[in-house]
């Protein structure tokens, strides 16, 4: 009897295709794809790319975390060193290491609102660097022809612009720029729609607001690059975002802040009532001045008829008339005078531009010589034996053709 053994199949495997088997393991599991995970940060840094790296950790575990720079760059603060975070992202196996980690997407701080901590650290870094100092606020027009709106089209905020507009100073005129006022890409919108503004030359002053919501609604108005668009504005800037008590960093930094956007209008044009009401303080002022000075004229011109005698009157009215026939013929004496000068000096300058005028030296026997297509005859080399040339007397011309071209030298 015969036994036989099976021998199993080794089988053996590289380190690449056992990494990718677990990577593609991973990767197909739905819970992995978006996941939360609290820890502690470590070993934080950010590449010159825009990308964030660090470890999260907790008690004797811990994970690696990346952040690439589209999602970094949408981060409302940066983790630091020994701080306990949130981190949402999905879970995944960085193949050249054959360690898993977490691509991230979000971060939240533990104990404090991520957003409140976000407008905190911005709020310093823009204090730090100066953008809220009072000696870079513009002043605003007294009296704007065009104001810019930066703002949704279809809020209530353009509305109450408008509306106030008509009820205050109808004379402005309004040019909006649309753009998105909440959501992730509002930020970008506004920031463009400063620069694209900032490149018009009749703009007098720009409103940049919202109406009201909560501080995830006006997030935009409290985003980095909003901010520095603003600072940036040559075009004095007035932040109208819908609330009374709390300020964005847009309130922070722009020229003048405006706690609704109604109320932006009011503290950029000034109210007609009260300038019609100005205007009738003013003319009733002239009138008043100027009835007063007639009335102290008519009173002086009555004291001086008094003092006069009816003979003294008359004998005052005559030598003015007097004054005035010696005035008008002094007067005509200096015209005479002036256009007999201009007169002479007219004929000398006649004269003078007679003696110049080649007619003048065509009178005294000279003559013009010139070639068919009218150029002037200075030197014989100028024609050759055969050509037409042209003959201009004092009076009449000659058409003639050359016969012979004799040089300086034989002609001499």
């Amino acid at each position: 009897m015969q036994l036989e053994f099976s021998i199993p199949t080794k089988t053996v495997r590289r380190v690449s295709e056992i990494t990718n088997l677990l990577k593609r393991l991973i990767d197909k599991q739905p819970e992995f794809q978006n996941v939360w995970v609290q820890g502690e940060v470590s070993n934080y840094s950010r590449s010159g790319a825009g990308h964030v790296y660090f470890t999260l950790k907790e008690d004797n575990y811990q994970i690696s975390v990346a952040i690439f720079r589209s999602h970094a760059t949408r981060l409302k603060f940066l983790p630091k060193d020994g701080e306990e975070i949130i981190v949402q992202g999905q879970l995944s196996l960085y193949s050249a290491r054959g360690q898993y980690q977490i691509v991230g997407r979000n971060v939240e701080p533990v104990g404090i609102g991520a957003l409140q901590r976000a407008y905190e650290e911005l709020k310093q870094q823009l204090t730090n660097e100066g953008l809220f100092d009072d000696r870079y606020k513009k002043p605003l027009p007294k009296f704007p022809r065009k104001i810019g709106v930066i703002t949704s089209p279809t809020g209530a905020a353009i509305q109450d612009i408008l509306q106030q507009l008509r009820k205050r100073y109808p004379l402005a005129e309004v040019l909006l720029h649309p753009t998105l006022v909440q959501g992730d890409d509002a930020s970008q919108g506004i920031s463009r729609a400063l620069q694209v503004m900032n490149q018009r030359d009749d703009i007098d002053v720009l409103i940049v607001g919202r109406g009201g919501g909560s501080i995830e609604d006006l997030w935009a108005f409290n985003e980095e690059r909003v901010a520095r668009a603003i600072f940036d504005s040559r075009i004095p800037v007035v932040s109208a975002v819908g609330h009374e008590t709390d300020f964005t960093i847009a309130d922070w930094v722009a020229d003048h802040r405006a706690p609704t956007p109604s109320a932006a209008v009011e503290h950029i044009v000034p109210d007609q009532n009260e300038l019609f009401a100005q205007l009738n303080g003013i003319n009733t002022w002239l009138r008043t001045t100027i009835q007063n000075r007639l009335n102290g004229d008519q009173t002086r011109l009555q004291e001086l008829e008094t003092r006069l005698a009816p003979a003294q009157r008359k004998d005052a009215i005559y030598q003015l008339y007097q004054r005035m026939d010696n005035l008008d013929v002094a007067c005509r004496n200096a015209v005479k005078r002036n256009l007999t000068d201009s007169k002479n000096r007219l004929h000398a300058l006649a004269q003078h531009l007679n003696a110049l005028s080649p007619l003048a030296t065509l009178k005294r026997g000279y003559s013009i010589t010139r070639k068919t297509d009218g150029e002037v005859l200075t030197d014989a080399e100028q024609v050759s034996v055969g050509d037409k040339i042209e003959v201009q007397l004092s009076r009449g011309h000659l058409t003639c053709r050359v016969e012979e071209r004799l040089d300086e030298n034989r002609h001499k």
